[in-house]
């Protein structure tokens, strides 16, 4: 088995490379480079449940909750729930950014899933997002009905797939 067939199988997100880096420039762009970012990444409602086919950044949800932290209003996902049936999309994880190198869940973002079901991912990015960013450097967390898995580094690289392939 080559290794791409075993990063195809491992993976529980996938994203072409323009994908990312667009996400990533505008997670940066958002931020400013002095507050985090973030948004919800959405899959086809009936397409691989792996795949990230649209972005939907939060501050488009709540125009107020980028602040210093993410502060997202609970309203705002009506909002989300309204793109996803409207386009028969679903969601299948999210991302935000930390300031720093540190991608693992601060003690705020493990206790506050962004969705509480079992299966969701959340990505975190390092150095708000300002600088090019490669999947081992992202945090890859996966939520468990209960807790978080958590992968970094290689682990994440074998979670996270960005490439023309993906």
């Amino acid at each position: 088995m080559t290794i791409w067939a075993y990063r195809r199988r491992d993976a529980l997100l996938r994203m072409r490379r323009s994908a990312w880096d667009a996400m990533i420039a505008e997670l940066g762009r958002r931020g400013q480079g002095r507050r985090e970012s973030g948004a919800f990444l959405l899959a086809d409602r009936h397409g691989d449940p792996t795949t990230v086919t649209r972005v939907v950044y939060l501050d488009d949800l709540d125009p107020n909750c980028l602040t210093g932290g993410i502060s997202f209003d609970g309203l705002a996902y009506s909002k989300l729930w309204d793109i996803c049936d409207a386009e028969h999309r679903r969601v299948i994880g999210d991302v935000h950014t930390h300031p720093g190198g540190g991608v693992r869940q601060s003690p705020i973002d493990a206790a506050n899933p962004m969705l509480a079901q079992a299966g969701h991912v959340a990505l975190i990015v390092p150095h708000l997002a300002m600088r090019a960013t490669k999947p081992r450097t992202v945090g890859v967390h996966r939520y468990d009905g209960e807790g978080w898995e958590t992968w970094t580094g290689r682990q994440a690289e074998r979670h996270l797939l960005i490439g023309r392939r993906a």
